[in-house]
């Protein structure tokens, strides 16, 4: 009969039965384990299994393969023995162990280690020890408390505007040779951050328009006056017509610009013909069109500003996390980092230190995102949500958005593996973290940012960062049920 009881320490419970005496630990990083004391029938058998499967291995002479006496065996390879003979006592006493606590490994492959005490045929001592499923807290969306989020304006200026960079893309470029850069100019330009070690790269041959809407006033300051082939160094700000709030958004940053060209743009007539090419048919469809795609992105920035801030809130729930989980998504992280030739590039000539820096951020990353992902999918559990692949977004159709937004593009669902995993992944956090959104409190607009002049009203922040992306390995177990398997073996721990 089983008995079970409560010690003092309330990570550590007890169960019993004829075979084993089993003390369960729960120990940081989802570490469980298993202090047993074996009990004689369990020692006995085992060591009619090791003596049975070392017979098996062996010669010993005058006998067949098999058929040798265990006395025998046992005389003749008494190392060999009694190293199987505690790994028959660990399987067996882990599988008792596993009955009585019902403590689940974190997945079929997982390494279960022992370590034996003593052994003998009346008894024995070891401790199992393995991962388990993180346990996740449910979470109160009432304590997350979300500022209003200011939703960008959509006005006549911005639609004619957005036509005009529109029309860009079907411009004919010519370059500009013989006289310094002036407002109004395109720049091919590199930008980097000096301040960093290695300077980091945040633009590599890319076209800026040198004019008050496209670039900053300090960038403007630096270039303005320069010919091709310049390179200059200054520090970035943000520009006077900020808000106290936004311009800390932007720290100052020592910054490095190389001019590569000066270009002019002779920009197509606007006119039917040009809204045909980018699916409108006549000029006023196409402002139609674009005022109606800048609304759906005004709407997703104020939907992405929410969750952001909502990622923010979840990551300060505290989740013990085992190392196996966070060492693999890492992994993975990195072997997709090394296939970009600019950070295989600088992995390359970087030194032992660097490199552990970098890989330390990556790490730092992988954790946030497992931790995320678990979160979001205890969220689900208890809000009884799931995925299904009508919640995936299809690719879009609409040239327009596709060539404004080439990057906003969805994951397909007929992709297999680690693209649907991404996308199922994707979709999960989104739908909790809109849960979350819905049920969380709204706080009040500081007086000061209620009496901010209108002029900064109308200043819009750029698109918010991506947030990482949900671990892989973690978001096909949430897509599909793993198939039963046999329960892992133990394995001795090395002195």
């Amino acid at each position: 009969m089983t008995t079970k009881s409560e010690e003092k320490t309330p990570k550590a419970t007890e169960y019993k039965n004829d075979q084993v005496h089993v003390v369960v630990h729960n120990k940081p990083h989802c570490i469980v384990e298993y202090e047993v004391e074996v009990f004689r029938p369990i020692c006995v058998e085992a060591h009619k299994k090791a003596a049975k499967s070392v017979g098996k291995e062996v010669l010993v002479p005058g006998f067949r393969k098999g058929k040798a006496p265990p006395e025998l065996v046992a005389k003749r390879h008494p190392q060999e023995l009694d190293k199987r003979w505690q790994e028959e006592i660990a399987n067996m006493s882990y599988k008792h162990s596993a009955q009585l606590a019902n403590v689940p490994v974190i997945n079929p492959e997982a390494t279960i280690s022992f370590r034996m005490e003593n052994h003998s045929r009346d008894g024995a001592k070891l401790t199992l020890s393995f991962e388990t499923i993180p346990s996740i807290p449910s979470v109160d969306p009432a304590k997350c408390v979300l500022k209003p989020v200011k939703r960008p304006e959509v006005s006549k200026e911005k639609v004619d505007e957005t036509i005009r960079q529109t029309q860009m893309f079907f411009s004919t470029w010519e370059p500009v040779k013989d006289r310094a850069v002036k407002k109004g100019d395109f720049l091919m330009l590199d930008l980097d951050v000096i301040e960093e070690d290695p300077p980091q790269n945040l633009f590599s041959n890319t076209r800026f328009e040198v004019s008050s809407k496209s670039m900053a006033q300090w960038m403007q300051k630096l270039v303005i006056g320069k010919k091709p082939g310049d390179v200059v160094e200054g520090v970035s700000k943000p520009d006077d017509t900020l808000s106290e709030e936004e311009k800390k958004e932007y720290p100052p940053k020592k910054v490095r610009i190389t001019i590569k060209a000066i270009e002019s743009a002779k920009l197509p007539e606007l006119d039917d013909a040009f809204a045909k090419q980018i699916g409108a048919e006549t000029v006023e469809i196409l402002q139609k069109n674009i005022e109606a795609l800048l609304n759906k992105k005004a709407d997703e920035y104020v939907r992405e500003e929410k969750r952001e801030k909502v990622t923010e809130f979840l990551l300060s729930h505290h989740v013990d996390l085992p190392h196996s989980i966070i060492e693999k998504e890492t992994r993975f992280r990195l072997e997709q980092m090394i296939q970009d030739p600019q950070f295989k590039k600088q992995w390359d000539e970087s030194n032992d230190t660097e490199r552990r820096v970098l890989v330390d951020n990556v790490k730092e990353q992988a954790s946030k995102a497992v931790r995320i992902f678990y979160i979001c999918r205890k969220i689900a559990e208890d809000q009884n949500m799931s995925v299904t692949p009508q919640d995936l977004p299809e690719a879009g159709s609409d040239p327009l958005e596709a060539l404004l937004y080439p990057s906003a593009q969805p994951h397909d669902p007929r992709q297999p593996d680690v693209k649907q995993a991404e996308a199922y992944s994707r979709v999960l956090l989104e739908k909790t973290e809109d849960w979350v959104i819905a049920h969380a409190r709204t706080a009040a607009p500081s007086k000061k940012s209620a009496e901010e002049p209108k002029a900064t009203e109308k200043k819009e922040k750029p698109a918010p960062k991506k947030k990482a992306a949900a671990p892989k390995t973690a978001a096909k177990k949430a897509t599909a049920t793993p198939r039963k398997k046999a329960a892992p073996k133990p394995k001795k721990e090395k002195a």
